[in-house]
């Protein structure tokens, strides 16, 4: 790896925060970018167990048995050990408009799950084994890289070696000469447009998240980096 770009990677903040105001010097502005898209390879999903009862007691036992299953099926269909997470019970009294009244109906008792599946096919053998209803239902499901981190650091290398070959085609361009590196930031300088952006790219047949659909498609990791570089006069 390029320790100059790897360099550039860990100051890049530094460099942003240290060099706020435009030069008084001549300056060339530049922008790399970089994207990757990704298969998934992590799949998890959040489910919530919700019961109402005039009796607390009643709901409470409810909850705490959906939920006892709800882990075991995590577990069944060998989910991510250390991904498996339940809330405490929440309890709160429920009550609902009736006209224009506001009529208490029972104590509200619930807890929420989630956990993470490095199988799809395990995750799709979960759900087909959950019997959802009024008071359990699947919440959200999502998809990751178990290297999500390694893999924006690279695209972001890439992004700054981007500006790099940008900056030095343009000062060729230009017939002027690079300077010292002003500024980088992955935010814009001065005003430019840009950003960072981490998407889901699924099948055009694909359904939105919530109806549960499972035809996953790919992760896209995108970079956008910004730099200033002074313009050294030509002798």
């Amino acid at each position: 790896m390029n320790r100059y770009v790897l360099a550039v990677v860990f100051l890049l903040p530094l460099l942003a925060s240290a060099q706020a105001a435009k030069p008084s010097s001549p300056y060339l502005s530049t922008k790399g970018h970089a994207e990757r898209n990704i298969q998934p390879d992590r799949f998890g999903i959040d489910l919530r167990v919700v019961v109402v009862d005039m009796k607390p007691v009643v709901a409470r036992n409810r909850v705490e048995t959906k939920m006892a299953g709800v882990l075991a099926g995590f577990s069944a269909h060998h989910a991510i050990p250390e991904s498996i997470d339940a809330t405490s019970l929440r309890i709160a009294a429920k009550s609902e408009y009736r006209g224009d009244q506001d009529v208490f109906v029972g104590t509200e008792v619930s807890r929420t799950a989630h956990a993470v599946f490095a199988n799809l096919d395990d995750l799709r053998q979960f759900i087909d084994g959950v019997d959802a209803d009024q008071e359990l239902q699947i919440t959200n499901t999502t998809v990751t890289r178990s290297d999500i981190e390694t893999v924006r650091l690279e695209v972001k290398q890439d992004a700054i070696k981007d500006s790099i070959r940008s900056a030095k085609t343009m000062a060729d361009a230009y017939g002027v000469r690079l300077g010292t590196l002003y500024t980088i930031s992955d935010t814009p300088i001065y005003g430019e447009g840009g950003g960072v952006a981490v998407g889901l790219y699924a099948p055009a047949s694909a359904a939105k998240v919530a109806k549960v659909d499972l035809k996953v498609g790919s992760i896209k990791v995108s970079q956008d980096v910004f730099a200033l570089y002074l313009i050294d006069p030509i002798r």
